[in-house]
């Protein structure tokens, strides 16, 4: 099926070459523009964010406990991400990428506190802190209630938008996360419970296939 997919193209790149040689089509005809999600999926589990007196009854807290960081470190590859083999084949010849949307969904969550804001960032491969230099602070994901699921969506910084794009170009990345939750006074102590994260980060590719030729 790939390599159909790609003999396909090379067939319209072909046709489209000859057309703009003997002057029949302007070279914009060729413009191709593609809609992607990416997929960032990851559990959150009470267990591992407890760092001390975990194994007592629960109880509700006389204070606010603050618990372990909540760290998220996803390399990605933008083709299998998407399941698009085409993109291999564009990827020199993207003329623009864009963020259009990141979608934040928390499912089968009966966490007993509550999800912290996640700072969502993009980097090149093999970085693995939100702090490294290269690392692109893409947005904030909001503050999701103790037992509670929901499906909302996050603006992409402006002044984010740009470096992340030029990283996604290169079709390997990384997803970094950070968030660090808080028991609030009154809720259960040691906490308990899990819930399933997924941020779909949604672009716009444009691409010509005969631009470099």
């Amino acid at each position: 099926m790939r390599s159909r997919m790609i003999s396909l193209l090379a067939l319209l790149t072909s046709v489209l070459v000859f057309g703009l040689a003997c002057g029949f089509l302007d070279s914009e005809v060729a413009t191709v523009t593609y809609e992607e999600a990416i997929p960032v999926t990851f559990s959150v589990n009470a267990s591992q964010l407890c760092t001390e007196d975990c194994d007592g009854p629960s109880e509700p807290s006389p204070q606010e406990v603050e618990l372990a960081d909540i760290e998220l470190s996803v390399p990605l590859d933008l083709v299998a991400a998407t399941g698009n083999e085409e993109l291999r084949t564009i990827a020199s010849r993207m003329r623009s990428l864009e963020i259009t949307s990141i979608d934040y969904i928390v499912t089968d969550n009966d966490l007993t506190f509550d999800l912290p804001e996640l700072e969502l960032h993009v980097a090149p491969p093999n970085v693995t802190s939100t702090d490294h230099a290269s690392s692109v602070h893409l947005t904030t994901l909001p503050v999701v209630a103790a037992e509670t699921d929901v499906s909302t969506t996050a603006p992409a910084r402006d002044e984010a938008v740009e470096p992340a794009s030029d990283i996604f170009k290169n079709l390997d990345f990384t997803a970094l996360g950070a968030g660090t939750p808080v028991i609030r006074e009154g809720q259960p102590f040691p906490p308990s419970g899990d819930a399933d994260l997924e941020m779909i980060i949604n672009i716009r590719i444009v691409a010509n296939p005969i631009d470099s030729l």
